[in-house]
């Protein structure tokens, strides 16, 4: 009997202030995330909000650890994981053709990481 459904492991790093210097440790903050899981790939119009009441698919919300860390899990599919931060989605990686990044599941993941840069400059 085939599995429906597949755990993805994954970290939120957060990034604050000057980013630029390649030679110093980067500043990483620790806190806890809410996020929106959306199934399917979905246009970024240039911007790295997303509008949530535009989304017709299926999601999730998911609490992280204080460390970042989740898991989820989720059936085989494509999803795009965006920051929810009051009441919006907030995603700053993208596929290069429109599209914010996504991943596509058919088997277990275990080190998903996005990249939060709300407050990181370079």
């Amino acid at each position: 009997m085939e599995n429906n459904t597949f755990i993805l492991k994954g970290l939120v790093k957060s990034y604050s202030g000057n980013q630029m210097n390649i030679n110093k440790a980067k500043t990483i903050v620790k806190k806890s995330y809410k996020l929106f899981v959306v199934e399917g790939i979905h246009k970024h119009y240039g911007s790295s909000e997303f509008d949530i009441t535009l989304s017709n698919s299926n999601y999730k919300i998911i609490k992280t650890k204080v460390n970042g860390e989740f898991d989820v899990e989720l059936n085989k599919g494509i999803y795009t994981f965006f920051l929810l931060k009051d009441g919006k989605a907030y995603l700053n990686n993208f596929d290069g053709l429109g599209n914010y990044s996504y991943v596509e599941i058919k088997d277990n993941v275990n080190n998903f990481i996005i990249r939060d840069y709300q407050n990181a400059y370079f």
